[in-house]
């Protein structure tokens, strides 16, 4: 499992970075690989790979929307299973609100600011951004947050109205066998070493932001504590007003430690009167070591601190604090049992499970969203492929639409697969389909759009620019007609899809042998239901379709187009003279007419059988002894190929497109010229004499749906990234 972890910048002291440190840490064993994408990460951590990320501007507004471009770069270029952000992103999988609701913030330093501070607040270009961003994160119903307290997770609820089942409160975890009590001698000589009065109670204050976590209210608590010393640790670009504030030895202003042992081991209570404040690790080392917490009610270890009785709740100002200072001092010995017990339930272990469980339960449920689009009237492999896809894609839990012509079979046909078919205009390139398929893409919010003809194609991409919100546009090329190399078909692949599959690597070929196509391209086979395309009763099916018992039966499963080469069939058929051989024709299409006039001039017309359009074939393709396909233009991988094969067919074809790759591992197959009738005719009798009843042993499936459906939702997945990159 691969997850990336987005976090602007790392703080040693940081919380957000330290709870990055311990889960990697603890996740490793079990098989989850972390990427850090930042402008700066602590040098050789174990179990993390760095990726760094840039931004640059004169105003931290540029700044940030510098980094964000710079990392959705990143992430397009990676595939990763899971895109967790520690910062305000939108496109991500997981957004871990460990800096809280900014709004909720914002809200709380308007009420202590003078009238020209509020105004800025509401104008500030940079405040305004992450607003904005939060509130369409809120929008993205495939966003999922974790909050580390009760308190942000209400806060979220109430400010953006993001339902509850979308956000999961996972409490920062913390390394109880790290971090634990220590004896009154050795708590007296880290006092000493410290420089402190031994004999007096110690505060510890952790955190950097002095302003918002209270630091400056807690020094003027101090000073009206005489008995009472006091440690800060943290940086702030205001540590020099605070120290100048402090200005007594019995208060310790270290700046920035890495380590912050020593000064818990020298600590009798931990104090963080923020104004408001998540889950702060700090306290929760607090916790671990014993010593009792000191907070407000907007810091999210509240609601624990209220439930166990480890510690007093006060408000942001000097005289509260002191007051509860003074009190946790007196009640010391119960609140540090409490202290123990309560932090119990932060294990590092039990919250790196929660995590573990939410990674695999979001990977198992992370679904898309894909439009079809297909503009083609008819009925054949690419359609059947379409809805196959569209099936098998439903089957695993996406949501999956098609938008077709009106007047198309597919339209017609999609409620057999069970998928949801919109019908609209989409025959022509006129403006008044392009409407239709904009208001469908606009309404249907797609996470991708999956284009199967030229024409709906075009539409697609035109739509697009229209558009303010952009899908990835995938386009699947079927069959291998030739592209032509004009500016507009470049525009077409390049710029108006982000990506392409094809259906077999001959095409994929003719897309790139002259970088004429730069995009991503994949070659996806159609897949075929392994489970019902396998060998049946023989006798059983004949009866059932009337067929007669004891003839070779030829078959050819295809619509009835000229480059399918049933006339050159049907003329080696007539060249066989054998009143004891049947030749079925299952389909219909445009050649329906002259083939049957063709069959009319058979020394046997009677032999040759038309089933014409038929919605199950595989009774018809389990009561034949051999398939035959002697297309001789614009195949792929043709399907009745791979459906042959699963039942363990004989096959004869023509090394055609997509048809000898095929057909390679496949030892009952032989290839002709196309167009020949005499050399199809050999090869017909060769198979008559050589091929085996049992046809088990001949089966073979290299292109099954699930393989299809894997390989279809990696290019979807990774142009999904890349769109979310340009936009």
């Amino acid at each position: 499992m691969k997850i990336a972890i987005i976090r602007r910048k790392f703080t040693p002291f940081g919380g957000a970075e330290n709870f990055i440190l311990r889960m990697s840490s603890g996740m490793a064993a079990l098989g989850i690989k972390f990427s850090i994408i930042s402008e700066a990460w602590k040098e050789n951590t174990k179990n993390i790979t760095f990726l760094k990320a840039t931004s640059h501007g004169l105003s931290r507004y540029i700044r940030l929307l510098s980094f964000t471009h710079s990392v959705k770069k990143i992430i397009s270029t990676h595939n990763f299973d899971l895109v967790q952000s520690h910062e305000r992103l939108v496109g991500v999988d997981i957004y871990r609100l460990g800096d809280g609701v900014h709004a909720a913030w914002i809200d709380r330093v308007k009420k202590i600011s003078p009238w020209y501070k509020k105004l800025w607040l509401k104008i500030d270009p940079y405040h305004q951004k992450i607003i904005r961003t939060e509130k369409e994160m809120s929008q993205d119903k495939n966003l999922f947050y974790v909050a580390n307290s009760e308190l942000v997770k209400n806060e979220i609820h109430n400010y953006y109205k993001v339902p509850k089942s979308r956000v999961r409160v996972i409490e920062n975890g913390i390394d109880v066998k790290t971090f634990h009590p220590i004896s009154g001698f050795k708590k007296e000589n880290a006092k000493k070493k410290l420089g402190l009065n031994p004999k007096s109670p110690v505060i510890l204050f952790v955190g950097s932001g002095f302003q918002r976590k209270g630091a400056f209210e807690l020094v003027e608590a101090i000073k009206l504590l005489p008995k009472f010393q006091a440690i800060i640790v943290g940086h702030d670009k205001k540590i020099k007003a605070l120290r100048v504030l402090a200005n007594e030895k019995r208060i310790l202003i270290t700046g920035s430690q890495d380590n912050i042992k020593p000064y818990l081991d020298a600590s009798d209570i931990f104090c963080l009167p923020s104004m408001y404040d998540s889950l702060p690790n700090a306290a929760l080392e607090a916790l671990c070591c014993g010593l009792p917490v000191v907070i407000t009610k907007d810091v999210g270890l509240f609601s624990r601190i209220s439930e166990y009785n480890a510690g007093v709740i006060c408000h942001k100002n000097k005289n509260s604090i002191a007051e509860a200072l003074t009190d946790a001092w007196k009640k010391r010995k119960l609140f540090s049992k409490n202290a123990l017990k309560v932090a119990k339930v932060f294990d590092i272990k039990l919250k790196n499970k929660e995590w573990f469980d939410l990674y695999n339960e979001l990977i198992n449920r992370k679904k898309i969203k894909v439009l079809h689009t297909e503009s083609s009237l008819g009925w054949g492999g690419q359609e059947i492929r379409v809805l196959t896809e569209a099936k098998i894609f439903s089957k695993y839990g996406h949501e999956v639409i098609i938008a077709a012509d009106k007047n198309s079979l597919i339209a017609k046909r999609a409620h057999l697969y069970g998928i949801k078919c919109i019908p609209i205009k989409l025959q022509k390139k006129r403006f008044t389909d392009l409407l239709s398929l904009r208001k469908i893409i606009k309404k249907e919010d797609p996470d991708i759009i999956s284009c199967h003809s030229s024409t709906d194609h075009w539409l697609s991409a035109l739509a697009r620019l229209t558009l303010n919100k952009k899908p990835a546009i995938v386009r699947t090329r079927h069959i291998s007609t030739h592209v032509h190399r004009n500016i507009s078909s470049q525009w077409l692949f390049n710029n108006g899809c982000d990506s392409i599959m094809t259906t077999s690597e001959s095409i994929k070929k003719n897309l790139t042998q002259d970088k004429f196509v730069r995009n991503s391209i994949s070659s996806v086979p159609t897949g075929i239901d392994t489970e019902i395309f396998v060998p049946g009763n023989k006798s059983k099916q004949r009866k059932f379709l009337k067929l007669p018992q004891k003839h070779f039966i030829f078959g050819i499963a295809a619509t009835l187009r000229s480059w399918k080469g049933h006339s050159d069939l049907i003329q080696a058929f007539n060249l066989l003279k054998n009143p004891m051989c049947t030749l079925l024709i299952i389909g219909d299409g445009p050649q329906m007419a002259n083939c049957k006039q063709l069959a009319e001039n058979s020394p046997y017309p009677e032999n040759i059988k038309f089933t014409g359009d038929i919605r199950n074939i595989v009774p018809y393709m389990q009561a034949i002894d051999c398939f035959v396909l002697p297309s001789y233009a614009n195949e792929g991988v043709p399907q009745a190929l791979l459906q042959a094969m699963s039942i363990g067919l004989p096959i004869i074809s023509c090394p055609v497109g997509g048809i000898p790759e095929t057909l390679k591992s496949y030892k009952e197959a032989i290839l002709v010229e196309p167009r020949n009738s005499k050399l199809l005719l050999n090869a017909m009798l060769k198979i008559m004499r050589t091929s085996k009843k049992n046809q088990v042993n001949n089966i073979y499936r290299p292109f099954t749906l699930d393989i299809m459906y894997k390989s279809c939702l990696e290019v979807y997945e990774k142009s999904i990234k890349n769109r979310f990159k340009t936009n």
